[in-house]
């Protein structure tokens, strides 16, 4: 297939991926993102890849005043639902596009997917270090797939964070910074732990009443205040935002932070005391200021994404 032909089936392929529900789709030049992060999934890549299609998948399914995990744990594990769509997608792409390879990619990944999906012309990184998706805010998961066929990168958008500080104001611990992220003091990091925790962070996990993770930075940012909820079905099934001694078999088995096994969600329950989030937080936005680009690996580094990914 040349060049031209591929152009000229590009909107088979946007149109082939949203009848599968996903309305965020973009290119971008695998080239444009080396280096690639090392990992164990790196040799999963293609032969000679030169494209990356990028699909945001909004998580948000509303508000659970008495939420105590992060949100995008609410959802069954995005690793598990994420990953057999984009699976079912790069199946539907190779049949479609014969002698050409697809190889798809969610959170453990070699791809810089944040990276990638501002250059794929989905939206911009905010001071918080993630994606904000225009309408969804940063409530979104990011997947990547791989192919050695080569497709028109899609233009680059600027906004829409608006710089406001709002983010690093909410840092409770005063983790986030304009030069990133102290992840020792991240509490979505320390909820993350395992082993014993210093007193401090035993502190910590009992202020922020959390057995998992932590919103509050993006909780703040002012795009986040009309997020629209997900129109992915596979986002929205069998929502868990309470988690105790009572369902924590269940919740292991389905959500995301299972892989970090039972004793730290136990440590992190007793912590709190079986406590639920508190009302959601409402934001206040100071004045506008600038900035500079925050790298992915600052949202690497806040412990919302596997470690060794």
């Amino acid at each position: 297939m040349s060049g031209s032909d591929v152009r000229k089936r590009e909107p088979d392929f946007r149109s082939l991926i949203s009848g599968f529900g996903i309305g965020h789709v973009g290119v971008c030049s695998f080239s444009a993102l080396l280096p690639l992060f090392e990992n164990r999934s790196k040799g999963r890549l293609p032969d000679n890849p030169r494209s990356v299609i990028v699909c945001a998948l909004p998580y948000f399914s509303g508000e659970y005043p008495r939420r105590n995990v992060a949100r995008y744990a609410v959802c069954d594990d995005y690793h598990n639902t994420g990953g057999a769509l984009l699976g079912e997608i790069s199946g539907r792409l190779a049949e479609a596009f014969p002698g050409y390879v697809f190889v798809p990619f969610i959170d453990v990944s070699p791809i810089p997917e944040v990276k990638a999906a501002r250059l794929a012309g989905l939206g911009t990184i905010g001071l918080h270090g993630q994606l904000i998706l225009p309408g969804w805010g940063a409530y979104v998961f990011i997947g990547c797939i791989v192919t050695d066929l080569l497709l028109e990168p899609s233009p680059v958008v600027s906004g829409p964070c608006p710089q406001c500080e709002a983010c690093i104001k909410a840092c409770p611990t005063n983790a986030l910074t304009r030069n990133g992220l102290r992840r020792e003091l991240c509490r979505s990091y320390i909820t993350q732990k395992r082993g014993k925790l210093t007193p401090w962070e035993e502190n910590e996990v009992r202020a922020g009443k959390m057995a998992w993770g932590c919103d509050i930075c993006l909780d703040a940012c002012p795009r986040n205040q009309t997020s629209a909820i997900t129109d992915l079905e596979c986002m929205r099934r069998s929502p868990l935002p309470v988690i105790g001694m009572d369902n924590l078999d269940e919740a292991i088995t389905r959500k995301a932070y299972g892989f970090r096994g039972r004793k730290v969600l136990e440590r992190n329950l007793q912590l709190t005391n079986n406590a639920c989030h508190p009302e959601p937080f409402v934001c206040h936005p100071g004045p506008f200021s600038c900035h500079s680009e925050r790298s992915e690996e600052s949202l690497r580094a806040q412990g919302k994404l596997r470690e060794g990914s």
